[in-house]
């Protein structure tokens, strides 16, 4: 038996060279894309001198709505950080040392005033009406680093036709930052 330890999990290294951050948001509303964002936000400062690599995304919709039909992400410019912000419920590097996580470049908010709605650019999921919130499931996919938010921009998730109502939504997004140019 071999004394190495090996392990191929995709994100391991950017996990321990501590380049690999998430956002966490639980029992929230969600807002329909609007300048008055609720739910998951994440803002790439401008300076910042990273991308952020989208890599995962996780819902869990547990209470009943007759009127959300599902969730999207989106994304807007921001050229200045956005105002009247509630940060997110946890935050921070992969490498974990709680109660404090390290922080990267990039912040993250459940509530957060933004110059431009974000545009949705992708589905996360369809909410059936009147979803039975007895043994809600978590949801979640795999961006795979198709979307990058470069220094400048925000990143949100969405509800779509209608706000999910309040404590409605717990979520998390997963990126890598990465530096401007590699």
């Amino acid at each position: 038996m071999s004394s190495e330890f090996s392990v191929n999990w995709k994100y391991k290294e950017a996990a321990l060279a501590g380049r690999l951050f998430f956002s966490y948001c639980a029992a929230r509303a969600t807002s329909v894309p609007t300048t008055a964002q609720i739910g998951n936000i994440v803002y790439n400062p401008p300076g910042s001198g990273v991308n952020l690599v989208m890599l995962q995304w996780n819902v869990q919709v547990q209470v009943t709505s007759a009127t959300t039909l599902g969730l999207t992400f989106g994304v807007s410019q921001q050229a200045t950080r956005p105002t009247t912000v509630t940060a997110a419920d946890a935050t921070g590097c992969t490498l974990l040392n709680p109660p404090t996580f390290t922080k990267g470049m990039a912040e993250a908010y459940a509530i957060a005033t933004i110059i431009t709605a974000p545009t949705p650019v992708h589905l996360l999921m369809h909410n059936t009406a009147a979803i039975n919130t007895v043994g809600v499931d978590s949801i979640k996919g795999d961006f795979e680093g198709m979307y990058i938010v470069p220094p400048g921009n925000v990143a949100a998730i969405s509800a779509i036709t209608a706000a999910v109502t309040a404590a409605g939504m717990t979520s998390t997004l997963l990126w890598e930052e990465a530096p401007v140019g590699e």
